[in-house]
């Protein structure tokens, strides 16, 4: 009799290991299901970040500020107001798409642009704040010209957001190609020389939900796609 009990106890485990390790295998295939569904959804908004905003321009205006770079004349017709992050992979196309058309337009007295960085994407770590400090520190130390250098320059090789990230050197070197005396950059990026300056405009763009953001002549655009914004953007800038 105790030998049966104790069979039928070993029967009993067995089953129920059976059936702990059928749940768990069926827990870790939900598992990789939900993460092939969210790397979908991420994709997905990357090329339709705007997808709630519908196709128009609404009544949300831009307010003024003093953490813009202008390329353009005040006198010119359009005026365009950009936030963006300089780790923002969607900000990187959009540069891509648009940064040669709205300088040529500039150029031409046709559009006045106005770039405003901001450290929104802190949860990609420093380097996007770190960027906006050496772009500041070139913009106040080398002058406008040689600030809008570096920033293309930020775009044109922009890092992945998952990393790895640039270090400072690589943000010197950038500074230098872009302008910028190495003896007085150096410093004032490893030093983080304007955080301060970083951390003010990131507050002054408190009701930005994301970037890009793109204002024309004060009202924000809104297009269900990053193509559609960019579409919408070079439509009214001629």
């Amino acid at each position: 009799m105790a030998k049966k009990s104790t069979e039928q106890t070993r029967a009993e485990r067995t089953a129920a290991l059976l059936k702990e390790r059928e749940a768990a295998e069926r827990r870790r295939q939900f598992t990789i299901i939900g993460a092939i569904v969210l790397v979908l959804v991420v994709i997905a908004a990357g090329g339709a970040y705007l997808m709630s905003r519908g196709d128009k321009v609404s009544d949300s205006t831009v307010k003024e500020s003093q953490f813009g770079l202008k390329l353009g004349p005040d006198t010119a017709p359009t005026k365009v107001v950009i936030y963006e992050d300089f780790i923002c992979p969607i900000c990187g196309y959009f540069e891509g798409q648009t940064s040669e058309k709205l300088a040529a337009a500039a150029e031409a007295g046709k559009v006045q642009v106005e770039y405003r960085p901001i450290f929104l994407l802190q949860q990609f770590g420093d380097y996007s704040e770190r960027a906006a400090n050496a772009f500041r520190a070139v913009w106040v130390e080398n002058g406008e010209a040689a600030a809008m250098k570096m920033h293309n320059a930020l775009f044109t090789d922009q890092p992945s957001e998952e990393g790895p990230y640039p270090d400072d050197d690589w943000l010197v070197d950038k500074a230098v190609a872009a302008g910028a005396d190495e003896a007085t950059i150096r410093p004032a990026i490893e030093d983080m020389k304007y955080q301060d300056w970083v951390s003010a405009a990131t507050s002054d763009a408190s009701d930005i939900r994301g970037t890009p953001t793109v204002f024309i002549n004060g009202k924000i655009l809104e297009a269900g796609t990053i193509d559609a914004v960019v579409a919408q953007l070079l439509t009214q800038i001629g």
